[in-house]
């Protein structure tokens, strides 16, 4: 058969419709299966698509009463297991708007329930972890049914008992109301919820959990299979990170003290709410059931958020121990420290502590005065007792003698003392030498050759063999000389305060200090003088300040070596040092949040 001109180009068009065809149905094969959502990680190491498992998951939106099923590519698998090994837990995280469409807004009522589940795709779907919730509560926090309600909710990948990640083939979400799943991360774990932030997070542990907008509690109880359960050499217990509501309402007054209780399993924590405050850090190894219930038991509207996440470490990217030795301070508030239980401490002698409001401040608590002394007893007479001042003293020259029963230090002074013992080629004791690699190790002290250079912070250390009375009273006086190290507009303060208060006042505390020899106090030391009149004005509350060095001008060897002073003293009742200690009061609360006689926040 001859082909005509005309034929040929049928054909033609034929043979290109179909080729278009083929390819055509190539691409649409090749993109079946793609969802529009990706899977994102922090490190933004990769943004790639997850597999979609139905016309929901397609587009990532549920109109109503149906479901969104995802699986991950084994690309995305391999990448998840890297960041469960890196941070020992990991949890999926998804970004939700909940919204009506017109028919829902036309029949929706608060009172109904409806359904939204989010859950991993297990093999065996009946022991699948999933987080429930009432989409109407939910939708009441945006306080309109015609707003968009866009929030965050994670779940943790479960574990095997070998501590390996149980991994899911994927995901789905079940919604009887509008749901559109705006973007998915791969994250750390966290449980507990945050309303401090523009977008409300709720983030459950592997066992999932019900969405609840009553924030008077939560239940950590699940906790436990994502975070250790003990502090070890190579892991350490989470941490519970408390964010406060900014009104002026929960913010205290020095004529109104604002507290926050909570119940931590069995056990009751006061917290005192300033505005200097922005978030407290409480260790769950303080308590004795962390892994429970939290019920705030006064003033829920005063808190924002309570998170249960990884220990975390300012000062180094991870924990290094070695041996019997650590060098990384557990955060907390001063107040859960001082009545810490012992049986939880990583060492037998002492424990270690930072600042969890000022960094760089850490604090060691001591099982009695001689493991203090091994610490510390050589810096003191090198740092403070007359007569002994600029030099290191051999063990045989130390003697039985005693450092004190709680002291502070400053990066300069504690950078003095081991450079000198360097250039002496001074032998120390194996407790000064951890000591050193703490400070190091924190930020106290630059390595500089064989030498260090001053940073930033302060020491201070406290024993248990001080009864708990004093270890209070101690623990205020030498928190406040760790403030004033570290804050020069504390320093300036101070000085201004002490050169305007009453000549015969502060003759009287200068001989105080040099009636008392066991205090071993160099009076000629401006700096230090400076520091300790502050320390004794506020570590006592203002209204007991006056009568504290009453008493102390009635003692026997003060009124010898005083007589003129100390009768000043008792009569005018104290006026000069009540006076002083009001106006450091003031500053303190203003620039802290603190007030005299008491540096902590966090009690139990």
């Amino acid at each position: 058969m001859k082909f005509t001109k005309k034929h040929i180009y049928i054909i033609s068009f034929l043979a290109v419709f179909i080729l278009f065809d083929l390819i055509l149905g190539v691409m649409l094969h090749a993109k079946k299966g793609v969802s529009d959502l990706k899977l994102n990680f922090l490190d933004k190491s990769e943004t790639k698509p997850l597999v979609s498992l139905d016309s929901n998951s397609k587009k990532a939106f549920i109109k109503d009463r149906e479901k969104a099923s995802f699986n991950f590519t084994q690309e995305q698998k391999l990448s998840i297991i890297k960041v469960f090994e890196d941070n020992t837990n990991a949890s999926l995280v998804l970004r939700l708007e909940l919204s009506l469409n017109s028919r829902q807004k036309k029949n929706y009522s608060p009172s109904s329930d409806y359904v939204f589940e989010y859950g991993f795709l297990n093999e065996d779907e009946k022991n699948s972890i999933v987080v429930k919730a009432n989409e109407a509560e939910l939708l009441a926090l945006s306080k309109d049914k015609n707003e968009k309600l866009v929030f965050d909710v994670s779940l943790a990948f479960a574990k095997k008992n070998d501590g390996s990640i149980i991994f899911p083939e994927g995901f789905y979400i079940y919604s009887d109301l509008q749901c559109k799943i705006l973007s998915a991360y791969i994250t750390p774990s966290l449980v507990g919820f945050d309303l401090s932030t523009e977008v409300p997070f709720f983030a459950y542990s592997s066992n999932g959990g019900i969405i609840s907008t009553n924030f008077s509690s939560f239940d950590f109880t699940g906790a436990s299979m994502i975070f250790p359960s003990q502090n070890t050499k190579s892991a350490y217990m989470p941490e519970f990170l408390i964010r406060y509501n900014t009104n002026p309402e929960c913010f205290s007054t020095l004529s109104d003290l604002v507290y926050v209780k909570l119940k931590v399993g069995s056990e009751n924590v006061r917290i005192k709410c300033v505005n200097k405050m922005a978030e407290s850090i409480l260790p769950s190894s303080a308590f004795v059931q962390p892994f429970s219930r939290i019920e705030i038991t006064e003033n829920p509207v005063c808190v924002k958020s309570i998170l249960l996440r990884s220990f975390s470490n300012v000062h180094n990217s991870k924990i290094q121990n070695q041996g019997n030795e650590f060098y990384i301070p557990i955060r907390t508030d001063p107040g859960l420290m001082l009545y810490w239980n012992q049986n939880n401490w990583r060492s037998v002698d002492f424990e270690l502590f930072e600042w969890d409001r000022f960094p760089g401040i850490l604090f060691f608590d001591t099982r009695n005065y001689t493991v203090q002394d091994n610490f510390f007893r050589r810096m003191a007479f090198f740092a403070e007792k007359e007569g002994y001042k600029g030099r290191l003293l051999t063990n045989e020259e130390l003697g039985t003698m005693h450092g004190f029963n709680a002291l502070d230090y400053r990066p300069e002074t504690i950078a003095d003392f081991f450079n000198l013992a360097a250039d002496e080629n001074f032998p120390l004791n194996k407790e000064e030498r951890l000591f050193k690699k703490i400070c190091i190790e924190n930020g106290l002290l630059i390595p500089d050759g064989d030498r260090v250079k001053p940073g930033y912070g302060a020491i201070v250390s406290i024993s248990r063999e001080s009864y708990d009375g004093q270890r209070y009273q101690l623990l205020n006086h030498e928190a406040w000389h760790s403030l004033y190290f570290i804050d020069e507009n504390f320093k300036n303060f101070v000085a201004a305060v002490y050169y305007t208060t009453d000549p015969n006042t502060l003759g009287f505390l200068i001989d105080y200090f040099k009636s008392q020899a066991h205090l071993g106090y160099d009076t000629n030391d401006d700096f230090l003088m400076k520091n300790e009149f502050m320390a004794y004005m506020i570590q006592q509350k203002v209204g007991a300040t006056g009568s504290y060095f009453v008493t102390r001008a009635t003692w026997p060897d003060v009124k010898s070596f005083s007589p003129a002073l100390s009768a000043y003293v008792i009569d005018t009742n104290g006026q000069g040092f009540e006076e002083a200690a009001k106006a450091l009061n003031e500053f303190v609360f203003d620039n802290y949040g603190l007030i005299a006689g008491d540096v902590t926040l966090v009690v139990k």
